[in-house]
Order: C-alpha cells, then structure tokens, then sequence
C-alpha cells in the first residue's frame, strides 16, 4: 500500500512548476500524496512539446504556461493551431456569470440546461478540479494578475492581427 502524506504540499515551492498529481497505474487515480513538480531552473531558453495526437501536448503546455506566468517568466508562444488560447479562459473567483460569454449554445441545449445554469455547472467543474489536484481558488486570480495576456492571429481578425510582411498605407 502506497505511503501516504498527511501534511498538504507546498505547491508554492520556489523555482517549482506544479504539473499535477501522480496517476496510480492500476487504478487511474491520482495520487494525493504525489504531486510532481518540475525544477523552473532546468528550461533553458526555449521549448517545444511534441506527441502524438490525444497524448496531452495542449495540457501539459498550459500547465507550464501558467506556471511559469505565476512565477514571473515571460513567454512569447507560437500556436499556430490556436490551441493555447484557452490560457485566457481565467476566472478569478470562478464567477458563473464570467463563464457565461465562453459556454457553447450547443452545449447547453444538449444537456438542457439554459446558459447561465450551464455557466454554473462549468464553474463549479473548475472549482471541483482545483480542489481536487490541490489548488486554492485564488490561484486563478494570481495567474490572472501575472502577466498581460495578447492572443496575435496571424491572417484573422478573431484576436488582434498580426502581420510580419510589411503593406503599403495607400494600397
């Protein structure tokens, strides 16, 4: 039987990114008394994550991303599938009423609730989830306050252009 850890862990640690908890390869469960931490001090200038497609790219690199914004380290990302957006999905104090300009109108009809009644369903999936991997709620308010959050897109007009040919004023 695993050994467990009756005192919380700090995920706080200096220098330390908080990437989760251990999973328990028999039964799936994380393991409460192992999270995993990843030593800031071993990134070197830049970084890429590649797998195979359903392996967990997109959340592995959002945790990092997070992480290394609550510490202080910027980040310039290039995501040319727009996967990494969702960093701007930050709700301090997890607010249902914040959820509600991001939930899908599909979404909501096929569970049968209306928006705001899904938008509450969302915010308290979130919350369930901090609590369950360890993290106070006010997390998400530090994060939120960490850096200034730009989404560039390249040739769209959905976040704020960006263009690296130059153009001519007059046409």
């Amino acid at each position: 039987m695993p050994e467990t850890n009756s005192a919380p862990f700090d995920i706080e640690q200096p220098a330390c990114f908080y990437l989760g908890r251990e999973v328990d390869p028999a039964s799936a469960a994380p393991r409460t008394d192992r999270p995993v931490m990843y030593d800031a001090r071993d990134l070197t200038t830049h970084g890429v994550v590649v797998g195979m497609t359903g392996s967990g790219k997109t959340g592995l690199s959002i945790a990092l991303l997070e992480e290394a914004a609550i510490d202080g380290i910027p980040c310039v990302l290039i995501d040319p599938k727009g996967d990494l957006t969702n960093l701007l999905l930050q709700f301090p104090g997890l607010d249902p009423a914040r959820f509600e300009p991001w939930v899908n109108e599909d979404d909501a009809r096929q569970k049968g609730l209306s928006i705001p009644a899904y938008a509450a369903e969302l915010a308290a999936r979130w919350r369930k989830g901090l609590e369950e991997t360890g993290q106070p709620v006010d997390r998400v308010a530090r994060l939120n306050a960490s850096s200034e959050w730009r989404i560039y897109t390249p040739g769209s007009e959905a976040g704020l252009p960006l263009s690296i040919l130059g153009t001519d004023a007059q046409g």
